[in-house]
């Protein structure tokens, strides 16, 4: 399917007009941010101080058992109270997971901004290792402490000290990698 494709959506039951909905893959351009995709396809939107609440399209129901949160960069976290499927709630309103996220044209942007967006990408790798770092230096520094003591390691410490070490260099390679 190469155009756009009208679909019914719960918002058209509220006597709201059907909206256009591109199902292309071939244009990651969307002018429309990620809750104002959503918002209006959902029944009985509420907003929170946090975010907003509405009915799920998946399993119905008559309360607002679905959470919606809008992240520091605008991608959208959703959550259902009654156990549905983040994509299954999606699929329900003609949507997918992709459409939580913000959509940035790359080629619109100064190479500056496409260095400062792949350097922000890495942050969550930086973070996570470095978790690593303190975990394991806590397991390097037991195990010196045992041996400073004179306590001899047991083959369960020596090959967790082992690991550690592996963990460590693996770090390493993720803070260093560009």
């Amino acid at each position: 399917m190469n155009g756009p494709q009208i679909r019914r959506t719960p918002a058209c039951k509220a006597g709201v007009r059907n909206r256009t909905h591109s199902t292309s893959a071939t244009n990651p351009i969307t002018a429309a941010s990620p809750a104002q995709q959503l918002l209006p396809r959902l029944e009985g939107v509420i907003t929170t101080g946090k975010g907003w609440r509405a009915r799920c399209p998946a399993h119905g129901g008559k309360s607002a058992s679905v959470a919606i949160t809008e992240g520091d960069n605008g991608t959208l976290l959703l959550h259902c109270f009654a156990g549905c499927q983040v994509h299954d709630v999606l699929a329900a309103v003609g949507l997918q997971v992709g459409d939580l996220f913000v959509r940035r044209d790359l080629r619109s942007m100064t190479p500056s901004e496409r260095s400062q967006l792949r350097q922000t990408a890495l942050l969550p790798r930086w973070k996570a290792a470095i978790d690593v770092l303190v975990t394991e230096a806590s397991v390097v520094l037991i195990g010196a402490s045992h041996l400073g003591d004179g306590e001899p390691l047991d083959d369960t410490d020596l090959v967790r000290l082992r690991v550690a070490a592996l963990r460590i260099f693996d770090a390493q390679e993720v803070l260093s990698a560009r």
